[in-house]
């Protein structure tokens, strides 16, 4: 008979939950039929069958929910033009939204308005949000409109760009797989269904496309099935801006989308102080959010700074007038500067083999 010399209480209450953002949900704006141009929530294929049949818009949604996306939000319009495209997009803005794409619409050297309609809804948007586009059927970095070479600036890096040699709605698909990936899962040579290819481009095009940051849609040798995998994941922007590839800008507006929702609270705003309690209170939920984000391998580590906390950390006497201003500044505008550092360990792309043979 066992005796217990020991009870333990275990306080719970100040557990919370951990928040996980959904990432994926696309919104897709095409022709469906009636030209309603109101958002509706499409869960299956047999929805998308029955709501759009074998339109432009049924046939995106469809290869989006087969590619992986948990649903999605169509916006019926009358006919793809830029001004249906930019009031379909808005329509679209206060959605909770990861991954836009326009139906079966090409950008072309007549319509290049395409891409630079998802820049600006992008930004515009309710929510952090990518935009996929795709080249016209055989267009390569010689032949693609002029205006996506204007989109290798600064602030573009929330579009991804697709070539390819398919009658599919490559960038649908596209949509659709990236949703159907955690935030900080690449999308390289992850298998396309319901694409097919008439042919293949040259490494030479292939080349010339990764420089100018869009994607080939390839069918490599020594990778096992027929299907279609993306040959890499470049977003547009500069390298500059370290946001290059698609991985790294959604794990940004993960992190960013979890420690908002853990900040934006009555728990926090409007209820801690801004003295050291609060600021270390403050601190430790911060870090709650990023090490759950370590302990599902998203990041690799993080770092917390709060300055003022910093400051009030010291004794009066020992402060500088810098960090009096600062404790001051803080206290009559009731607004906390904090400085997150995380570290992202992205996937291999290339590896280099040196082949020795001894005889």
């Amino acid at each position: 008979m066992g005796i217990d010399f020991v009870n333990i209480n275990v306080d719970t209450t100040g557990l919370y939950t951990a928040n996980v953002r959904d990432y994926g949900t696309v919104g897709i704006v095409g022709a469906g039929g009636s030209g309603n141009a109101e958002p509706v929530l499409v869960g299956t294929y047999a929805e998308a069958d029955d709501l759009y049949g074998s339109t432009d818009l049924g046939k995106a949604v469809k290869l989006a929910l087969l590619n992986g996306a948990s649903c999605v939000w169509a916006v019926d319009v009358a006919t793809v033009s830029l001004v249906n495209v930019q009031t379909g997009l808005g329509k679209l803005e206060g959605k909770d939204i990861q991954i836009v794409v326009l139906a079966n619409t090409v950008e072309t050297i007549a319509d290049a308005y395409i891409s630079d309609a998802l820049v600006n809804h992008c930004a515009a948007g309710g929510t952090d949000r990518i935009g996929v586009f795709m080249l016209d059927k055989g267009e390569d970095a010689t032949t693609m409109p002029s205006a996506i070479g204007g989109l290798l600036t600064a602030n573009t890096n929330r579009v991804f760009g697709i070539a390819h040699n398919s009658d599919n709605d490559v960038a649908a698909a596209v949509a659709g797989l990236i949703a159907g990936l955690k935030p900080w899962e690449s999308p390289l040579l992850k298998s396309l269904a319901g694409i097919v290819q008439t042919s293949g481009f040259t490494s030479t095009q292939i080349t010339a496309l990764e420089s100018a940051q869009i994607n080939a849609l390839v069918n490599p040798t020594y990778l096992s099935g027929t299907s279609y995998v993306l040959g890499s994941v470049y977003t547009l922007g500069t390298p500059a801006d370290g946001v290059q590839y698609v991985d790294v800008r959604r794990t940004i507006d993960d992190i960013s989308y979890k420690l908002k929702v853990a900040l934006t609270n009555p728990g926090v705003l409007g209820y801690l102080r801004i003295n050291k309690a609060g600021l270390g209170a403050l601190a430790g939920k911060m870090a709650g959010v990023l090490q759950n984000a370590v302990d599902a391998s998203e990041i690799e580590s993080f770092a917390v700074a709060i300055p003022v906390l910093s400051a009030l950390a010291k004794d009066a006497t020992s402060r500088s007038d810098a960090e009096d201003a600062l404790i001051t500044t803080a206290r009559t505008t009731r607004a906390i500067d904090t400085d997150v550092t995380i570290e992202y360990a992205g996937t291999f792309h290339m590896i280099n083999v040196n082949l020795k043979v001894t005889v």
